[in-house]
Formats: C-alpha cells, sequence, structure tokens
C-alpha cells in the first residue's frame, strides 16, 4: 500500500505543502479552517506525521538522513563514504536516499526521513530552486547542505569554486594557452555560476576571450551532449588550446571524443577537470583536476551537524579552499604553435 505524504495531505486539502507543515505545528499565521482542513486530511488519509511523534517521546534515534542527487556520479559516492563512516565513528547511522536530479523526489525524500524520526538531514540539493522549498518541510530539524545549492539562512559545506576554476584557468594560461573553452554544466546549477565566474574573472583579467558551452536542459542527457560538443570541438577549423570542464565527468566524454579522432591530451590539446575523482589518478588518465576536498567535506558536515542536533544554535558557513592536483592532461604551448 502506498505510504502517505504530506503532499498527499496538501492535495486533498488543496493547500501547499508548506501550508500543511505550518498547520500540523499549530503555526499562528494559519487560520483555524484551514487547519481543519488539513486535520481533517490527515483523518481521512489515515496520516500520523511522525515526526510530531517523536517530539512527544522526547528521545533521539541516533539516525541522519542523507539525500543526494546521483549516488552512481563517483563524486556523491565518495561524498557519501565519508559521511557514512563519520557517523558511525560517532555512533549514527544512516538512511541514504538518491533523488535522481528529480525535484519532486527531493521533497519525498524530507517527507520519508521525516518519517522515519531522523535525528537530522545531510542534503545536496538538484537546485536553488529546489531546495527553497525544503524550509517548510524541514520546520526545526537540524540540517546541513552539502554544494553550492543552498539558501542564504542555510548551514553549508562547500568548495570555492570560483577560486577552483580561476586557478585552473590560470595555470592553463601560465602555460601559453590563450584559446581556453569552458565546457560543462547546467545553466539551472549555481555551483556551474560559481565555476563560470573564475574562469571569466581568469580570462578577464589576461585580456582573453571567453569561450563557455553550458547546458541549458535537465540532467538527463547531459554527459552525451558533452561528448558531442567536445566532437565538434575538435573538427571546428579552430580548435581550442585547451579546455577546463565543469566535472571529471565531462572530461571522460571530451577524452574519447579526442580519440575517436585520432587526439590525445596533452599532445594535442590540454584539459583540467574538476572533482579529483579517483580514475583521475589512475596511470592511463593521469588527469590534471581541483580537488573540492570531498572527503573533507563530508566529514565535517556530519560534525556540524551533530553539533546541531546536540543544541548548537546559528548558522554555519564552511567554505573549503580547492586545490589543484597537476598532473599529466596539460603541457607548456610552444611559440611557434
Amino acid at each position: 500500500m502506498k505510504r502517505v505524504t504530506v503532499r498527499d495531505i496538501a492535495a486533498l486539502a488543496g493547500v501547499s505543502t508548506s501550508t500543511v507543515s505550518r498547520a500540523l505545528n499549530d503555526h499562528p499565521a494559519i487560520s483555524s479552517g484551514t487547519k481543519k482542513a488539513v486535520r481533517d486530511a490527515c483523518v481521512k488519509l489515515n496520516y500520523m506525521p511522525d515526526i510530531t511523534a517523536k517530539g512527544l517521546s522526547g528521545h533521539e534515534t541516533h539516525t541522519i538522513g542523507i539525500i543526494v542527487p546521483d549516488i552512481s556520479n563517483p563524486y556523491f559516492s565518495a561524498l557519501c563514504t565519508a559521511m557514512e563512516g563519520r557517523a558511525a565513528e560517532r555512533g549514527y547511522r544512516v538512511i541514504l536516499i538518491n533523488t535522481l536530479h528529480s525535484p519532486s523526489y527531493e521533497l519525498d525524500a524530507i517527507d520519508q526521513l521525516l518519517s522515519h524520526q531522523v535525528d537530522g538531514m545531510l542534503i545536496n540539493a538538484c537546485s536553488p530552486s529546489s531546495q527553497g522549498e525544503h524550509g517548510a518541510l524541514l520546520g526545526n530539524t537540524p540540517c546541513v547542505y552539502l554544494g553550492g545549492n543552498h539558501g542564504p539562512l542555510c548551514s553549508f559545506v562547500e568548495a570555492d569554486n570560483e577560486r577552483g576554476a580561476y586557478e585552473a584557468a590560470q595555470y592553463l594560461h601560465l602555460l601559453g594557452h590563450r584559446d581556453i573553452v569552458f565546457l560543462g554544466g547546467r545553466e539551472s546549477s549555481r555551483v556551474l555560476a560559481q565555476r563560470l565566474a573564475g574562469y571569466r574573472r581568469s580570462m578577464t583579467q589576461n585580456g582573453l576571450l571567453c569561450r563557455e558551452i553550458t547546458w541549458r536542459g535537465e540532467e538527463s542527457g547531459l554527459l552525451d551532449w558533452c561528448g558531442e560538443q567536445a566532437e565538434a570541438l575538435f573538427r571546428a577549423k579552430r580548435p581550442p588550446d585547451a579546455i577546463l570542464a565543469y566535472s571529471d565527468m565531462v572530461t571522460v566524454r571530451v577524452l574519447d571524443a579526442a580519440e575517436s579522432l585520432g587526439l590525445r591530451a596533452p599532445e594535442d590539446f590540454s584539459i583540467v577537470g574538476f572533482d579529483n575523482l579517483a580514475f583521475g589518478s589512475l596511470p592511463q588518465v593521469s588527469l590534471t583536476t581541483v580537488s573540492q576536498r570531498k572527503f573533507k567535506a563530508g566529514q565535517l558536515a556530519v560534525d556540524r551537524l551533530l553539533e546541531k542536533i546536540n543544541g548548537a544554535d546559528g548558522r554555519t558557513a564552511d567554505i573549503l579552499q580547492p586545490e589543484l592536483i597537476i598532473r599529466s592532461t596539460c603541457r607548456k604551448k610552444e611559440e611557434k604553435e
């Protein structure tokens, strides 16, 4: 039998999910009529908000929820490994939910974790817009966000994406590259905006023209599209000197496209990735990339969340400094080139 969610209650009562949450918490801004409609809907659907039951019981479950958009992405896999390991060290178990980049499922995931009476949540939101709907559901549940898709009042742990992209572009310029293309990333992502800002700052500072190729669609199809764009770049009359990729996963598609045309890095072009995924250190790849210090980020996020669970007040904002990991996919451009 399908589990009843806050969204089901909202649909039956003819209100928003945020109104349901506030009505169940007896918020003074909600009218008595609306509160009654919400309560009637709960009775009709046999819905019991477990978060309320937890508050009445007065004890913790020593469980935290983790929400990520794509566990198949090696970056999120590593991040979750770090978070689960740190939680275990501190005597907590985790419930992990993969949202598949779906904003609606992201809301369902929060509702599911509340029904499991978690003590707090660690969330990597799909986008700034999807994150904006979390507050009403979360209420007073302790929460820390990972990555750039968080609101101005949220506690978070993230890397300095702008600085990372700036340093990567500066490194390529130092090697003598002048035609540097930025490739990849969804235009709805705040992380992309941060990385583009760093890239643009470097290019402008060095008097160079920005060339940006970014994805306007949703997550599905993004990597295939990046491969197609890379092939088009390499087939052009003036292929780029270098590519600054949005992520290491994008570099895989770029390198595949190059190989299909008989090209290789760094002999024919230089490329820098972002994320420092494990495969990049393999001798066959040896990818120059920007590390977001994902293991440190995951551990720190758990520490900050447990501080909140244990009564700490106030917002926390941790910005980790990235590190450029220099390997073998870049080379100095000779003057004659």
